[in-house]
């Protein structure tokens, strides 16, 4: 990395990330604290913690960029929107009720979920154009594919089966991604 421009990225994209992470961990630590009244429900709290995995997921992919090694301020642009996509998504979920009662907790769910959806939906596009741009698609391409277009459903749906036969299929594919990129990873060695 002889590049002085890929630092600079790299170095952006870790800050973004890092905003993304403090917010993510300050909203699971004020929840077991017992600071965050009331207490998101599970389905929230299922897609909180699946954000905290992507995001340090997509840290620990930032050492793909010191490899690049001539940048474009239109390829930084692009770059760094996926972490900035994250930084809002989360944003988003981890945003507290504005009521006491836990009953509304769906209602809030709900009122944040088109939103967070369509960033995460986003989010998968922006690294089908990563792994189109700088890679090739791989069978990895093809689970963010299928995640892009459940996030697209769930952000249309006020439906909680939906959401949480979204959740488990969300979960389950970014399981068989980690497995995949380990594998990948472990052959390569």
């Amino acid at each position: 990395m002889d590049n002085p421009s890929t630092l600079l990225v790299a170095i952006m994209f870790v800050t973004v990330l890092a905003m993304a992470i403090g917010n993510t961990l300050m909203t699971c630590a004020e929840i077991a604290g017992g600071l965050r009244r009331p207490v998101p429900e599970r389905l929230q709290l299922s897609w909180i913690l699946l954000m905290l995995f992507a995001l340090l997921n997509l840290f620990w992919e930032t050492t793909a960029l010191l490899e690049i090694e001539q940048w474009l301020f239109i390829e930084f642009l692009y770059v760094i929107a996926g972490p900035m996509i994250l930084l809002f998504a989360t944003s988003i979920i981890t945003a507290p009720s504005q009521t006491e009662h836990s009953v509304e907790s769906h209602d809030h769910y709900l009122e944040l979920s088109g939103r967070f959806f369509l960033m995460l939906a986003l989010h998968e596009l922006w690294i089908l154009g990563i792994d189109f741009w700088y890679a090739s698609l791989t069978t990895i391409s093809l689970i963010s594919g299928a995640m892009m277009v459940i996030f697209v459903v769930l952000a249309f749906s006020n439906n909680l089966r939906i959401h949480v036969a979204g959740a488990w299929l969300i979960w389950s594919g970014y399981i068989i991604s980690l497995v995949l990129r380990t594998v990948d990873a472990t052959a390569a060695q």
